[in-house]
């Protein structure tokens, strides 16, 4: 049980409602309540008043508002994040005396549902686990899932009443994406639920700071990244919601820092607008990683007179593979940004790929001789970070048939050990990172590594036997989950990639016809 003192925590009593909802994530406090989907669903359901939602952070396994158990509620929702996650969410029901494996609950344990972008890429791995499953945004279909609960006598024997709502995937089911189309109507919580502590472990990864819903989706087109391809097309709030959004935050948080959020927050369309007004209303303004082509001098002198003293950046390799990625941004343009960083005493962070498909050794060598010259540009110490982290398919991106070569990958980390002695290194574990591979691009019999992970805590050299290769002619397991991108923009996608050659931003140069607009006009 956690010893802490929260502000706007909703009390409800649960004999006053029909439904009893435990919103879960399966990782720690700091990392649930920097997640501006926690706080979507705890607001969203809770302004419902036939429900109530309370919520339940690993590791710990009753809920923060009324240390209920988990087998205390009707519904039990778990936010899959990131696919590490897996094994706490079978440690959090283990250890509420659920049954993990679906096909063993009966009809008094609770209804287990989970969404997020590991579940919406690719539910088959949990499948064992989980009843139902949310492919999307949450808040575009959660009425639909709570009202046909509600309607049913035994959700679990009637289960395919849900096939009908879109966004909903049961195993073996074909399911299409649901996202929200207009951000102006999608769920800004303006009562977020603020920790009041000094302990660093339950500081959220902004500090005290109001999150900000900026935008969802993106369409720059980076062929490794999964959110940018599964949640397009990409959706703006308008600056005066935004503005809107902030000032009742504000009142109801006492907060005056602004945490923006969005898959390509420096993407939004008047970024500057935003942080100058957001600056002039009295907030301090804070960003996740920032798309290096979009950092404006006025933009970094916005965000210094608002309090940021560290931009994020990602080169994640050489000129070279950046066009594999297209992500074509040169040198001179990443060398710039550095330097207008530094001119204002500002640190850097930077972000590094290895193991991409189409990676030589001369690859590595040039990254290595790129990040020495990289790191000597800052003058101060710790004004250069430097985090490296192994290249891992994903699905519905164009390289999800690559493959994760962990003996390759090995004999570059010692390459890059090496040769960067000198210099501090953040580097990914890589025997995580394999496992990370299998669990995001794995089928239905993955469960049964999970399972037998938890149980008989499974070592690297059981993982490594499993034989996940693929190829582009390959039937991938997640072939039911409809995001709205077809097979055969990723498939030519693929191709050019190998070849080296760039797919220009389509919101400039035009529609290439991936499907992800046509999906959002038939919603």
């Amino acid at each position: 049980m956690i010893m802490l003192v929260e502000q706007n925590v909703v009390i409800k009593d649960p004999r006053k409602v029909d439904l009893r909802f435990a919103s879960c994530y399966p990782n720690l406090y700091k990392a649930a309540m920097s997640s501006l989907g926690f706080h979507i669903i705890y607001d969203f359901l809770n302004s419902r008043e036939d429900v109530y939602c309370e919520r339940v952070v690993y590791p710990y396994f009753e809920s923060l508002e009324s240390n209920s158990k988990l087998s205390d509620f009707d519904i039990v929702g778990f936010s899959l994040q990131y696919e590490q996650d897996y094994f706490n969410v079978l440690r959090m029901l283990d250890k509420s005396n659920i049954e993990v494996l679906k096909e063993n609950r009966t009809y008094d344990d609770p209804f287990i549902i989970a969404g997020g972008p590991s579940a919406s890429s690719n539910p088959l791995p949990m499948s064992k686990f989980i009843d139902l499953f949310i492919i999307g945004e949450a808040e575009a279909i959660l009425d639909e899932v709570i009202d046909t609960y509600l309607d049913l006598d035994d959700p679990k024997k009637e289960i395919d009443a849900f096939l009908d709502i879109k966004g909903v995937y049961i195993p073996d089911n074909p399911a299409k994406i649901a996202i929200v189309k207009d951000m102006d109507d999608a769920c800004h919580p303006v009562r977020q639920v603020v920790p009041k502590t000094d302990n660093k472990r339950f500081i959220p990864a902004f500090g005290e700071a109001f999150l900000l819903g900026v935008s969802r989706g993106c369409t720059r087109g980076c062929r490794f990244c999964m959110a940018g391809c599964i949640y397009r097309p990409r959706r703006e709030t308008s600056l005066n919601k935004l503005f809107k959004v902030a000032e009742k935050g504000r009142n109801a948080t006492g907060l005056n820092k602004i945490a923006l959020i969005g898959a390509d927050v420096s993407g939004y369309s008047k970024m500057e607008e935003l942080c100058e007004g957001l600056l002039k209303r009295g907030f301090m303004v804070t960003t996740p990683s920032m798309r290096i082509e979009s950092i404006t001098e006025n933009l970094l002198d916005i965000l210094q007179k608002s309090g940021l003293k560290t931009i994020t950046i990602a080169p994640e390799s050489t000129w070279n593979l950046r066009n594999v990625l297209n992500k074509p941004i040169n040198d001179e343009e990443i060398l710039n940004v550095m330097e207008m960083a530094f001119r204002r005493n500002m640190n850097v962070k930077l972000y590094f790929m290895v193991g991409l498909p189409a990676e030589a050794m001369e690859d590595l060598q040039e990254t290595v001789k790129y990040i020495k010259n990289l790191n000597k540009m800052g003058k101060r110490l710790n004004a250069v970070r430097i985090s490296i982290n192994p290249f891992i398919p994903k699905p519905h991106t164009p390289f999800q048939w690559e493959n994760f070569n962990f003996a390759d990958l090995e004999a570059k980390y010692k390459y890059l050990n090496k040769n960067l002695k000198n210099i501090p290194l953040k580097v990914e574990d890589l025997e995580r990172a394999f496992i990370q591979h299998i669990l995001s691009v794995g089928g239905a019999d993955i469960g049964d590594m999970i399972h037998k992970t938890y149980k008989k805590k499974l070592k690297i050299k059981d993982w490594q036997e499993i034989n996940l290769k693929l190829d582009i002619d390959s039937e991938v397991p997640w072939k039911n989950i409809d995001t709205g991108i077809s097979n055969d923009f990723l498939k030519n996608e693929y191709k050019k990639a190998l070849k080296g050659d760039i797919t220009p931003w389509c919101e400039i140069f035009g529609c290439y016809k991936c499907g992800a607009c046509l999906k959002n006009e038939i919603n």
